[in-house]
């Protein structure tokens, strides 16, 4: 806070005392005698305080509250959600990708799928340079990295979570292939990620070729290399030999092996989205997440990867529970204190503001009951424990089906992991609404 600590004691240990308005005037006017804005505010709360103090005791609370006011914009650094600032960590990272078909319109229906992922993919965006990072943020993510073609059609960016340690590298990318290409640092090693868009229009035999050309060049660098978007080429079917070859000489296994594009004119599926990862990185788990299909003909996929990060970490915090205060007799309290007395019988400036303080909270502890609560660094303000009694079972049912792969543990794992991603979204709706 600088100088606006004496400030702060200054107002706080003179109010309610009419005989130190004089020194308020001189301490004050030395702080801020280079700040003209600072000068503006610490005389209004002068006045304010000559006023106030002709009031009667009984106008005592609003005094407080005034004067407390333009102390707190005086000092500019009031947290609104005091803390320790924890980042959490995880020991996996989860990476996603879907075909969008256009970004824009469907930012506020596409973060229900992707906000539990630490970095998330999207190809098709249909955005050109009229359209500003601002305009296409994401909650909870960082400012993407783009790659736009027009508005309409191409297009990927790249979404992720402020822990995540990733940049894009430049020098791996080809300008005749629509291709992104990431460095993702972990705490046991560096991953290397390629996002892809291949239109249906763009030459087979030349694209595979180009692709062929950078996995190369990034494997004399690293062999921890992840390869995913929308390749346009049916995985699910016997690949031309010039793709296998590409997909095998390389080191590459697809994770995803169920379809992920669904034409609503014909009903034919195909697998358009593989996920290409070298046997070198550690897989915990791949999969599809079902989308709406009135936000895509594609299904989005993800891959969970060992990344030697330590487990998300909370802590405790002890909050005032105003509902079940009892305001009237507060006020009774505060009225009857010699404030007056607090402070001039203080022998300093800062023993009046102590004293001020921690009789304060003394009368606040008295009068308002406080309770521990557990705080989640990574939780949302609309995520109840409701909801994290359900996140659990699904989290203990994808343990269980990982372990044994029982076909039985996946449907219930995935009916509960459609059932949270459906509760999210009510929860996100209900909170909004509430307190719109």
């Amino acid at each position: 806070m600088g100088s606006n600590v004496k400030l702060h004691r200054v107002a706080v240990g003179l109010f309610y005392h009419k005989i130190g308005m004089t020194n308020f005037r001189k301490v004050s006017n030395v702080v801020v005698r280079n700040n003209f804005f600072c000068w503006l505010i610490v005389s209004f709360i002068k006045l304010k305080v000559r006023v106030l103090y002709k009031c009667k005791p009984n106008f005592m609370l609003f005094s407080i509250s005034v004067v407390l006011k333009n102390l707190f914009m005086l000092s500019g650094d009031i947290e609104l959600n005091p803390g320790p600032g924890l980042e959490p960590d995880k020991s996996s990272i989860s990476i996603f990708h879907g075909n969008i078909r256009s970004l824009r319109n469907k930012l506020n229906n596409i973060i229900n799928y992707v906000e539990e992922f630490d970095v998330v993919f999207f190809t098709e965006t249909h955005l050109d340079l009229n359209i500003t990072n601002n305009d296409i943020r994401l909650g909870g993510f960082e400012i993407p990295e783009r790659k736009d073609r027009n508005s309409e059609g191409g297009g990927i960016i790249m979404y992720y979570k402020n822990n995540i340690n990733i940049n894009r590298r430049n020098d791996l990318e080809h300008n005749l292939v629509e291709s992104m290409w990431f460095e993702l640092k972990t705490k046991i090693h560096t991953v290397l990620i390629n996002i892809n868009y291949r239109s249906e229009r763009q030459a087979h035999v030349y694209y595979w070729h180009y692709f062929d050309q950078m996995l190369k060049t990034a494997l004399e660098e690293n062999n921890n290399i992840i390869c995913l978007g929308d390749l346009n080429k049916n995985f699910a079917d016997n690949l031309p030999h010039q793709v296998s070859d590409v997909i095998v000489l390389n080191g590459l296994q697809n994770t995803i092996k169920k379809p992920t594009h669904f034409d609503t004119r014909t009903g034919a599926t195909s697998l358009l989205d593989p996920i290409l990862i070298t046997n070198s990185i550690k897989v915990i788990d791949s999969d599809t997440i079902t989308i709406d299909r009135a936000i895509s003909d594609h299904d989005g996929t993800y891959v969970t990867i060992k990344c030697g990060f330590t487990n998300s970490k909370c802590f405790k915090r002890n909050v005032w529970d105003y509902k079940r205060a009892d305001f009237n007799v507060m006020k009774q309290d505060i009225e009857k204190q010699d404030w007056t007395a607090l402070i001039v019988n203080a022998d300093h400036i800062h023993t009046a503001s102590r004293n001020f303080t921690e009789t304060f909270l003394d009368i606040a502890k008295r009068n308002i009951p406080q309770r521990e609560v557990t705080i989640r660094s990574d939780d949302k303000v609309w995520f109840d424990s409701g909801l994290r009694r359900e996140v659990r079972i699904r989290n203990r049912l994808r343990k269980h089906f990982l372990r044994t792969k029982n076909r039985l543990l996946e449907i219930k794992f995935k009916k509960q992991r459609n059932k949270v991603n459906n509760l999210k979204k009510t929860s996100k709706t209900t909170f909004l609404f509430k307190y719109q």
